[in-house]
């Protein structure tokens, strides 16, 4: 079996500090073979906010696949926000998007936040259909994709989200072998079972570890993958510890 770990929506800045100290010894117990960072790292894009994650991080000694959200850009700082939006993210995680390789899985990142558009509400997502092809490149190897925002609005959330290009993306992806999107953004645990015309695939979601709540506590995601079943378990921050609770189990 194969497990991996999802977190999201850090938000250091704005972290929720119990729940952020007891999810390293969490995750950690979970004996876990990849730990997946789905933007949102920082809440103003502050160099010692991505100083702070960066040191969290290195305290779940799993290989890591990390990606930008929009909080990850100056917020305060326009010129850099529009000029260098990622600069500090770069600076500290590299300036290529990551790929994490096993053996039966392949983990692509993807970009989708912007530090500026020409659209009223900035931090919504936008999607490079060029990026996109080169994630999903030509190989027929099984492949799970890594972004902040959902390509599809997530049912029943608290926050639609109006991702750019997302529609096309979403398509894209089912025709692929893709069978994993993995996000945050929403600030809730969710697993839909995505299906287009040509393909599907599952979209999965992480809750936030900051304060910043919609629906749920501060949580984070354990994915089983075991002989083609996928099960998603939440782990959510009550009281004093995190309490799993089982989202669904699907076939990939």
């Amino acid at each position: 079996m194969m497990k991996l770990i999802q977190v999201a929506d850090l938000h250091f800045g704005r972290e929720c500090k119990p729940a952020i100290t007891a999810a390293i010894s969490a995750i950690n117990s979970l004996q876990a073979n990849a730990l997946i960072v789905a933007g949102d790292l920082t809440q103003r894009g502050k160099t010692s906010e991505f100083e702070a994650a960066r040191d969290w991080l290195s305290q779940i000694p799993l290989p890591q696949i990390v990606v930008p959200g929009n909080h990850d850009t100056p917020m305060l700082n326009l010129y850099a926000r529009a000029h260098e939006p990622f600069k500090r993210f770069c600076e500290l995680f590299g300036e290529d998007m990551q790929t994490l390789k096993f053996p039966d899985l392949k983990i692509v990142g993807l970009n989708t936040a912007r530090g500026w558009q020409v659209r009223r509400n900035w931090a919504e997502g936008s999607v490079n259909l060029d990026d996109l092809q080169d994630a999903l490149g030509d190989t027929p190897e099984l492949k799970a994709l890594v972004c902040h925002h959902p390509f599809r609005p997530v049912p029943g959330a608290p926050l639609t989200t109006r991702t750019k290009r997302g529609a096309r993306a979403s398509q894209a992806i089912a025709k692929s072998n893709v069978r994993m999107l993995f996000t945050g953004h929403v600030h809730q645990p969710a697993i839909q079972n995505w299906r287009e015309e040509g393909g599907q695939y599952l979209a999965i979601g992480a809750g936030t570890l900051s304060d910043r709540l919609r629906e749920w506590p501060p949580s984070f995601n354990e994915i089983q993958l075991n002989n083609g079943q996928v099960q998603v378990i939440a782990h959510a921050y009550e009281g004093t510890r995190f309490v799993p609770r089982k989202l669904g189990t699907f076939t990939l």
